[in-house]
């Protein structure tokens, strides 16, 4: 019933945006007078058709997309150039929008689907790792280190062996699970090697050993939550009578986030420690942990350098000083110590510093000079040793839960459009890949989906729902726009490039040429959709 439905909502969401495309053409050419011959549904060959006006209406054996065929869109037609009703007579303006009136139309599809869905509510698009990063910080999605499973077939393999619902894969043959490639290999060849697993259940980690003559055709029978690689720091040691280790961190923990804001990187680490006391939380055996961090007097921040003449060199300030405290407030950051120091103009009192010089300290007093400047550029020590070695890697993630978001009508209408822009953006890129790709290394990129792939993912955003339906379709609707919009042969883009030289040259292109050219560049479409899709069967199985 589910495979009936998703063939039955792929046909039809195809169908609805291939026609929303040809009713562009349609509505632009007999806006500029051109005889719209045919406007068919579906492709041929012909099943029925009635002939209204001046224009057949066809119904068509395959039942995705649909065609428009104008009177004179080949100007060698008996009579094309000088009938006025005929494509080819129509001035450059009037065939530019004829031709690209298909693309907007898809481009104005996508963006009011995406408004209609930021108005009801709509999961975010999570298009790249940023994506990821920005919907974790904000709350909206939630996830759990490792690969979380989402179903577990009854009488399979891995119910038998005690795989439940829920639990989460920490490893596979005693290592660590990298990718979703290497678990999907690892659960292959388990037919012929036997398979090690390490799951989480709640607070437990247990141990299962599936001998390879318990396995057969029908693999293990578990079925995964989404998950993608996320960067993260791991505590590789900690100096036993550093201050961290006193809070509790120890080596191999996971730091989440400092002062409740997330960490994925050592600049992130080295940036959000501004204050002598921080709050940090981390993730220990895959349990949640936070603790308050006092540290020591920490020398952050250096004089970079100090102009002649100013208010910081008659403080007798020095490059190279490390400046411990202004106005009596201990120091960590750059920022901090200009904020201070743009406090005190106000006082019009100077600012006190102390600085440490040589294993010295010393108390200076700075004043701004006659330019109204302090004269001193401050730079931050980086590197710095607060009692632990950090590691930056990446580590599977499931997304267990992602959360719609809602706007107002104003919002709904900004966010579609600056969405629409930023997945036009990451289609061109992907295409190109694409190209790169199948010329280069005869390889079809990861992300990719042809015709399989989409009706694959289309059973997927059948089972969640109407609304990730709606953001499927507008992610579908505006590449079918963008990609007919590349200056490629046989494209629309294609097509635009032509008028653009004729406007350019100031007469037709050679039609024999052009038509050549098209013909070629159909062809080279043929191949492209015949690889992706031969790689979306592949991946299938």
């Amino acid at each position: 019933m589910h495979l009936l439905l998703t063939i039955f909502v792929f046909i039809a969401i195809l169908s609805i945006l291939v026609l929303a495309h040809e009713f562009g053409h349609y509505y632009f050419a007999r806006r500029a007078g051109v005889r719209v011959d045919e406007f068919g549904f579906g492709l041929p060959p012909r099943l029925w058709s009635k002939k209204i006006g001046e224009t057949l209406y066809s119904l068509n054996l395959f039942p995705v997309g649909g065609f428009v065929r104008l009177f004179g869109e080949s100007a060698s037609e008996p009579g094309a150039l000088k009938n006025p009703r005929s494509y080819a007579s129509k001035t450059l303006r009037e065939r530019f929008f004829i031709v690209s009136a298909g693309v907007c139309i898809n481009i104005f599809l996508a963006v009011f689907l995406l408004f209609s869905g930021f108005l009801i509510g709509i999961k975010p698009l999570l298009i790249d790792q940023q994506d990821i990063l920005t919907a974790i910080e904000n709350g909206q999605l939630q996830i759990k280190t490792g690969y979380m499973i989402k179903e577990v077939q009854p009488d399979s393999l891995a119910e038998k062996v005690g795989i439940e619902k829920n639990d989460v894969l920490v490893e596979v043959n005693s290592r660590g699970v990298i990718t979703q490639n290497l678990l999907t290999q690892s659960v292959l060849h388990g037919k012929d090697i036997g398979l090690s697993l390490k799951l989480r259940r709640g607070d437990s980690l247990i141990q299962l050993n599936i001998p390879k003559q318990k396995f057969d055709d029908s693999g293990l029978g578990i079925g995964l939550y989404e998950s993608f690689m996320v960067p993260r720091i791991l505590v590789q040691s900690v100096d036993p009578q550093s201050e961290v280790a006193k809070a509790g961190i120890k080596a191999g923990d996971m730091l989440l986030s400092i002062n409740h804001v997330p960490v994925y990187s050592s600049d992130d680490y080295q940036s959000l420690l501004t204050r002598k006391t921080v709050t940090i939380q981390y993730e220990r055996q895959y349990k949640v942990y936070e603790t308050t961090v006092t540290f020591p007097q920490r020398r952050s921040v250096v004089v970079g350098d100090v102009v002649f003449g100013s208010g910081a060199d008659k403080a007798e300030l020095k490059k190279g000083d490390v400046i411990l405290q202004v106005q009596r407030q201990d120091i960590v950051s750059p920022e901090q110590a200009i904020d201070l120091l743009n406090t005190s103009k106000t006082s019009g009192q100077p600012a006190q510093l102390l600085v440490e010089r040589a294993g010295k300290t010393l108390t200076l007093f700075l004043s701004l000079g006659s330019d109204g400047t302090f004269g001193v550029r401050l730079t931050p020590i980086i590197n710095q040793n607060l009692g632990m070695v950090l590691e930056e890697t990446t580590l599977p993630t499931t997304m267990v839960e992602l959360k719609p978001v809602r706007y107002g009508f104003f919002k709904s209408l900004e966010k579609s459009i600056t969405e629409t822009y930023r997945l036009g953006r990451s289609t061109l890129g992907m295409f190109g890949s694409l190209i790169t790709d199948l010329f280069s290394t005869f390889s079809v990129p990861e992300g990719v989906s042809g015709p399989v792939g989409i009706a694959q993912m289309t059973g997927v955003f059948v089972s969640e729902g109407l609304m990730s339906l709606l953001r499927f379709m507008a992610l579908l609707s505006l590449s079918l726009g963008i990609l007919n919009l590349l200056p490629f042969p046989g494209l629309d883009g294609g097509r635009l490039l032509f008028i653009i030289i004729e406007g350019v040259i100031g007469r037709p292109v050679n039609q024999k040429f052009e038509q050549i050219v098209h013909a070629i560049g159909g062809l080279c479409l043929i191949v492209i959709i015949f690889a992706v899709t031969y790689k979306d069967i592949a991946r299938l199985f």
